[in-house]
């Protein structure tokens, strides 16, 4: 269905910074596919934009929407000191927690100008329901893009990684619920934590995984000097 977002008295500005006068902007199932000015395209059905400015909405390519309930603590701590404060914490998120943090950390973005979000969402604890879904549906509500992603962690500390062992998944297991989540949601990203928290074999076969079905493949990499000194001495 195609459907204008028009009035004569809109300036629309397009991605390349033009501004239209009279402007319009033709949305075809859900999505923006034209801007122009002046003389209207045949639609479906038209929207009255009521003297709106419209512009492009900012993408944000890397969020942590979980984090939302968690961000007043450990504020001044260094990056693996605030993970292990705050990986018991993250061991108890379930749905019903994501679906509020996700409300509230989309909410702000959006306010802020941003229309597209992803999420790099890897603490999945056993019992938690289905957090993807849940973040994902307070996108809809919100009518906020969100990119989804089927992050991961399989290295528990008592296999000198940094996350509590309660909190690792079992590779296979990781990677077929991938799969799983892919086939309905056709943007998932496939996002292995990081090297501290991820072993080499998953990191591989996440990387395979995402070329066979076509996904983008996202991690974390030497964010700080304590990630990077921990990545030299593997």
């Amino acid at each position: 269905m195609k459907r204008l977002f028009a009035n004569a008295h809109v300036v629309v500005m397009d991605d390349a910074g033009t501004e239209h006068e009279s402007g319009w902007v033709l949305v075809e199932d859900g999505a923006i596919v034209d801007t122009g000015g002046g003389t209207e395209p045949e639609t479906d059905a038209r929207d009255d934009l009521g003297g709106a400015v419209v512009t492009p909405g900012l993408v944000n390519t890397h969020h942590h929407l979980y984090q939302t309930l968690t961000r007043a603590r450990a504020q001044e701590a260094g990056l693996f000191t605030w993970l292990k404060t705050l990986y018991p914490v993250w061991a108890r998120i379930d749905a019903e927690s994501e679906h509020a943090a996700a409300r509230t950390g989309l909410a702000e973005l959006a306010l802020s100008g941003c229309s597209t979000v992803f999420d790099h969402h890897y603490v999945f604890p056993r019992g938690g329901g289905d957090l993807v879904e849940a973040e994902m549906a307070a996108a809809r509500e919100l009518g906020v893009r969100l990119i989804p992603s089927r992050g991961s962690m399989d290295l528990g500390e008592s296999d000198g990684g940094l996350p509590p062992d309660s909190l690792v998944e079992d590779a296979d297991e990781v990677l077929a619920e991938t799969e799983r989540l892919a086939a309905r949601y056709p943007e998932l990203v496939v996002a292995p934590c990081s090297p501290f928290s991820v072993t080499g074999r998953l990191m591989r076969e996440s990387a395979e995984l995402a070329r066979r079905l076509g996904l983008t493949l996202h991690t974390h990499l030497a964010e700080t000097v304590e990630e990077e000194a921990y990545c030299q001495n593997l």
